[in-house]
């Protein structure tokens, strides 16, 4: 019986997440806000998590909208992307200099201004791998609920943050919906192909312990699809919308059951750090972009440190280099998520030798 009731109020959070999300897009889309579906959703379901109503998205569910959007995004890739291999290379070695100098900058500040532990400002510093540095922060001795509400907060101020300035600021035009992209009609073929790197995508990801599976596996594969030419058709824009709307409402999900103090107490921290986050990438921008010719608008894109999905959809929306975008995300997640734990375990080691 209860896991009967554990049930069913699971099923009450996922309308819940659903339904508020939907309103919060709709509306959004109706102002003609940027990625309307996904920022309205996100809004709008965190306000309902703060408020107590218990919204809940089911993973698998999430996991199977966010592959059709690992095919949109697959589909950005074009034959041409490949003669960047270069520059590329040049922008990935900033990238690293960034989450580097980034994580330290964030160390620093948890530890002397939040007086976090060493454990938990170790893994809530790292610019990405929300789940991952979570996990891996309780593992190792850490506080869970910090780590957490630190990384979903930065990807929330990001997310929000960066559409806004380029509207407003840059005076790009953001979209309130992914533009449709010219290209010859689709037939039964391409569909079975997008399908099918949707299918298969996943699981062999997931096979392979690829970080963020359900979106890179399938991404992998439309990437392939679209530069070797078998097929040059994205997703139709309805189900993309969903999927942002799965998106921003899973986002908010992430603050519900979460105490008003506690959010209080780690909000302050969590916008002082994005916002040096922010400043560092603004200012690798300034030195870096010109140096390995990339546009200052895609390095910025690049550096930020939202949410793989997310920064992806919006470098899309604007026109901006999505392959390079989504796949310097990639890269840094992968790196995080990698090098993080691993880095941790051998200080731990070394200072146990230097302490006995």
């Amino acid at each position: 019986m209860r896991r009967l009731a554990l049930h069913r109020a699971d099923w009450r959070g996922h309308l819940v997440s659903l339904g508020i999300g939907a309103v919060g897009g709709a509306l959004f889309f109706w102002m003609s806000m940027p990625l309307a579906w996904m920022m309205g959703s996100m809004i709008f379901v965190t306000i309902a998590a703060l408020a107590g109503l218990k919204p809940f998205m089911n993973r698998t569910f999430r996991a199977v909208m966010v592959s059709i959007l690992g095919v949109f995004l697959g589909s950005a890739f074009s034959p041409e992307v490949i003669g960047q291999a270069g520059q590329w290379a040049m922008a990935l070695l900033v990238l690293i200099l960034f989450i580097f100098t980034g994580s330290a900058i964030g160390y620093v500040f948890l530890r002397r201004v939040g007086g976090f532990d060493h454990v938990t400002a170790y893994f809530s510093s790292a610019p990405g791998g929300l789940s991952e540095m979570a996990l891996a922060s309780e593992e190792m001795g850490g506080d869970m609920r910090k780590v957490s509400l630190i990384h979903t907060i930065r990807v929330l101020m990001i997310i929000l943050v960066i559409p806004f300035w380029f509207r407003l600021v840059v005076g790009a035009d953001v979209p309130s919906i992914m533009p449709p992209r010219p290209g010859p009609p689709a037939e039964w073929l391409d569909w079975a192909i997008l399908v099918g790197c949707a299918v298969v995508g996943w699981p062999l990801a997931k096979l392979c312990r690829i970080p963020a599976a359900s979106l890179v596996g399938p991404m992998i594969l439309s990437a392939i699809a679209h530069l070797t030419a078998l097929t040059y058709v994205q997703p139709p824009a309805a189900p993309v919308a969903a999927a942002q709307l799965v998106l921003g409402a899973a986002v908010g999900c992430r603050f519900a059951g979460t105490s008003l103090r506690l959010i209080g107490d780690v909000a302050r921290l969590a916008v002082c750090t994005t916002a040096l986050l922010l400043a560092l990438a603004v200012a690798f921008m300034a030195v870096f972009a010109g140096m390995i010719g990339v546009e200052p608008s895609a390095m910025i894109l690049v550096l930020a440190p939202g949410g793989l999905a997310e920064m992806s959809l919006i470098a899309l929306a604007l026109g901006i280099d999505t392959a390079f975008v989504s796949s310097m995300h990639m890269f840094r997640i992968m790196i995080i998520i990698v090098l993080g734990p691993t880095l941790f375990r051998v200080g731990r080691r070394l200072r146990g030798t230097t302490d006995s």
